[in-house]
């Protein structure tokens, strides 16, 4: 499992860890289309992406699509609120691509919690790279001028560009998709 790989280059969790991290992660294949997770839907996963992309949005109150997040290979994902506070998801979770998951469920999640403080480590370090990553991303978001949005979108994202609407991408930068198709004729002259 190349996340495993990973994780032992981050010299994070010992071998013997590993292997009782790797025994509690179930593989879950996801369509172009499928969701992973819907409103209403309370999570019960999280999922570190092997191969493909997930786009996470939510509906406007005029049941507009706003995408929120673009998840690639080697990161994880999940509707966080839902899995940590057991509560109804609000978010879609999509496969923007076809996608290789690998699934750590809650209560896995806390049984090698309980067990490895290696574990603790390990997941401490990726939530505080997520939140990181979540507010470096919104103030991108807000405080850019639509082209350097564009800009900073190609080049954090380049794979997800290929693949994703740019509807969607339009949303994820807070744009309206005629003034992405501006900002990209003149970024491309």
């Amino acid at each position: 499992i190349a996340m495993i790989d990973k994780v032992l280059l981050m010299n994070v969790l010992n071998v013997e860890e590993m292997e009782k991290f790797k025994s509690e992660l179930k593989q879950r294949v996801l369509k172009k289309g499928d969701y992973f997770i819907s409103p209403g839907q309370v999570s019960k996963n999280i999922a570190f992406i092997e191969k493909g992309y997930l786009r996470t949005f939510h509906l406007d109150e005029n049941g507009y699509e706003i995408t929120t997040e673009f998840s690639q290979p080697d990161t994880f994902s999940g509707s966080y609120y839902s899995f940590y506070a057991h509560e109804p998801s609000f978010e879609f979770i999509e496969a923007v691509t076809d996608c290789e998951l690998l699934l750590l469920s809650y209560n896995s999640l806390q049984k090698l919690y309980a067990e490895s403080y290696l574990v603790n480590v390990f997941g401490r370090t990726v939530l505080e790279k997520a939140c990181i990553e979540r507010d470096l991303r919104l103030k991108k978001i807000v405080h850019q001028s639509a082209i350097e949005k564009y800009e900073w979108f190609l080049e954090r994202y380049a794979d997800i560009y290929k693949v994703a609407r740019l509807a969607d991408i339009a949303s994820f930068l807070g744009i309206k998709p005629e003034t992405l198709s501006r900002v990209r004729r003149k970024v491309i002259s």
